[in-house]
């Protein structure tokens, strides 16, 4: 059986996001990709224009359908009476027959060296030497349903991966418009330098471990920092591996992050005076203020010329 879904956005990348999200899909998924239109710009901003369309296709196993209880034959059965009960029941010998699948294990696709995107390689050179770079050579690697250019662009390429790769990021998506610009077919596409991307891969591992082993010895809640969706599966997948933790994505577009939990929830503190947390939920009393007393200072009804107990007023005639 095979599920489509079309998705329409304001580029060929929306609208093949868009029906990704429908059918429940990750770049990891097999499926086929089909442009069904390109995005057209409105005529002076106002009249015309068409979104683009996107139609993703995908291969599933047919559901099997239940076989219903036979109840008319239980009702028979439970009427009928048993006469002869030394009577031993005759054993049928069923025939079971034994069913080889074969499972085709799919592999991915080797990486074959090409030269057919050679304006995209230019377009990439154009913008690494625009960043302040003298040279870079650009190997250029594709099959049917990837396309791989590794930079070689000398030892400092640092200008170029940017912080947590995110100019490397940007013109990798700038390139992958560019190459699948006026295809019918997408195709996915992938820059690294430096192997950077196999760095940050591992540097992401250890991250999500570790979190994961601290949210769960402390039963609460840890939220990193924005990433992309490639960043967030690897930080998802390494969680897996911890027991007792969990993860989930909150946000939206660029503040889009992963939460890591513990399987059990997060435990309910209660904040302390200065605004820690108390062991065991309990609240510490507050301690009542006292002023400081110098103790050279007299007491005021110790002072020279002061009444024992203030001012008391005599009446003049005191009347029997």
């Amino acid at each position: 059986m095979i599920k489509e879904a079309i998705g329409t956005g304001n580029t060929v990348d929306e609208a093949r996001a868009a029906a990704m999200l429908e059918l429940g899909l990750t770049d990891f998924d097999d499926f086929s990709v089909e442009v069904m239109q390109t995005p057209t710009k409105k005529i002076l901003g106002l009249f015309g224009g068409n979104p683009a369309k996107v139609k993703i296709s995908i291969e599933v196993a047919d559901p099997k359908p239940e076989k219903k209880p036979n109840n008319k034959n239980n009702k028979k059965h439970d009427k009928k009476v048993v006469k002869n009960e030394n009577k031993k029941p005759v054993e049928k010998k069923e025939e079971v027959k034994e069913v080889k699948v074969e499972k085709k294990e799919e592999a991915d696709l080797p990486l074959n060296e090409t030269n057919l995107y050679g304006e995209t390689v230019e377009y990439i050179k154009s913008i690494v030497l625009g960043l302040g770079m003298t040279e870079c050579n650009i190997k250029e690697m594709s099959n049917e349903e990837e396309i791989y250019f590794e930079l070689d662009c000398g030892d400092d390429y640092g200008i170029i991966i940017g912080k947590r790769g995110e100019t490397l990021d940007a013109i990798q998506y700038l390139a992958r418009m560019m190459a699948n610009k006026g295809n019918q077919s997408y195709k996915r596409v992938s820059i690294n330098v430096g192997n950077y991307r196999a760095k940050r891969e591992e540097t992401l591992k250890i991250l999500a471990r570790k979190t994961a082993i601290k949210a769960v010895r402390q039963g609460r809640n840890i939220s990193l920092e924005p990433m992309n969706p490639y960043e967030r599966r690897i930080i998802h997948t390494a969680v897996q591996e911890i027991e007792g933790a969990t993860s989930h994505s909150i946000g939206s577009d660029l503040d889009r992050r992963v939460v890591i939990t513990p399987v059990e929830g997060a435990k309910n503190h209660s904040r302390g005076r200065n605004g820690g947390y108390n062991r065991g939920g309990r609240r510490e009393k507050k301690e009542t203020y006292k002023p400081e007393v110098s103790p050279d200072r007299a007491p005021k009804s110790d002072i020279d010329g002061s009444a024992l107990y203030g001012k008391v007023e005599i009446p003049s005639k005191i009347t029997d």
